[in-house]
């Protein structure tokens, strides 16, 4: 069984899920028994979005990797294929409005920085997902192995009621040390 960490107003089994972006997206055997080991550790987080086409069937938008994951635990978890996963549905008038929604959801208005993502990722230094990797733990690793050429204290002036907050931020910092 799978835990759910997530909740939506309806749900669905895996077997009642019909895939809708074709290929759309690229996906390696990689990738999906990353995000096995990710659902497995941590749960699934996110539901699955959903049309319900006039005849019934309910087309996956999104969530397609999450099913290729569930499908590959079931492999060796039957009880998957039985369970019920959080779904909202999406209105779509026609197959067409459907498509635009996918994309919606789908596709990326806007993209992940370096340096955003070292920021956002700084309180779990220890989580890997494949669209940070390349930036966060690649930085942290370099950062470690980096030897200062100097070494410069710096002092700075913060309010009594905010040293503790700072000193928690600065420690999150692999190259600083706060004394």
């Amino acid at each position: 069984m799978i835990n759910i960490m997530c909740s939506a107003p309806t749900v669905v089994s895996l077997k009642d899920l019909k895939p809708f972006q074709g290929d759309l997206k690229k996906r390696t055997d990689k990738d999906v028994k990353a995000l096995a080991n990710s659902i497995t550790s941590e749960g699934l987080l996110m539901p699955f979005a959903v049309w319900t086409t006039d005849n019934g069937d309910n087309m996956l938008l999104d969530g397609h990797g999450r099913l290729a994951a569930l499908t590959e635990l079931a492999a060796t978890d039957t009880e998957i294929l039985d369970q019920k996963f959080p779904c909202i549905k999406v209105v779509a008038k026609s197959e067409e409005d459907a498509r635009k929604a996918l994309l919606q959801i789908t596709s990326s208005y806007g993209k992940i920085t370096k340096e955003g993502a070292i920021k956002f990722c700084a309180k779990i230094p220890e989580y890997h997902a494949p669209s940070i990797n390349k930036y966060v733990h690649k930085s942290v690793a370099r950062m470690k192995k980096e030897k200062p050429t100097t070494e410069s204290i710096i002092k700075i002036a913060v309010p009594t009621e905010k040293v503790e907050e700072v000193k928690a931020l600065l420690a999150q910092v692999a190259y600083i040390k706060v004394m």
